[in-house]
């Protein structure tokens, strides 16, 4: 016969902190370090070359738009005619 376990003293834990969590903390912690791991793989891995032909990319997509106060300098707009009453 199996002796009775022992009464825990009152207010113990019975029950560990993290149970059931353990799991879940240990994936969320393999996905940040996951996460890390990329972006410094690609932050060491830019070059000069592809990121010139990127932003050759986006100038060659974006249109001019100028500046509009420089564009009434060049072209102050035109006095309306005058249309008499009735």
């Amino acid at each position: 016969m199996t002796p009775v376990p022992t009464e825990p003293l009152p207010g113990s834990m019975t029950v560990p902190p993290l149970f059931g969590w353990e799991n879940i903390l240990l994936i969320l912690i393999v996905l940040v370090a996951v996460a890390v791991a990329f972006f410094v793989a690609t932050a060491a891995g830019t070059d000069a070359d592809g990121r010139s032909e990127w932003q050759a990319g986006l100038d060659a997509r974006s249109r001019d738009r100028g500046d509009p106060a420089a564009d009434l300098v060049e072209h102050p707009a035109e006095p309306q005619p005058a249309t008499p009453d009735s």
